[in-house]
């Protein structure tokens, strides 16, 4: 994250999608926020403490449940 445009968003993706570590999360990621507003059943959009608390047990897997969620956002049978 030294370079100029690279955030913890970034890094986070690179991690997962690159490097393919499992437990790479963007926990600021919108659409990771909206997802799991959806699939939780939630009235508003959780806050990073929440999302913390929520993935707590998602420890090495949470680059697989960040996809899921993401997809979750497009596709309506997830």
């Amino acid at each position: 994250m030294k370079i100029r445009g690279i955030g913890p968003w970034t890094a986070d993706y690179v991690l997962m999608r690159c490097l393919h570590y499992a437990d790479a999360f963007p926990i600021a990621d919108v659409g990771l926020h909206n997802a799991l507003k959806k699939q939780l059943g939630l009235e508003k959009k959780p806050s990073i403490e929440e999302i913390e608390a929520f993935t707590e047990h998602w420890k090495g897997w949470k680059a697989y449940a960040t996809f899921y969620l993401w997809r979750s956002l497009y596709d309506e049978d997830l």
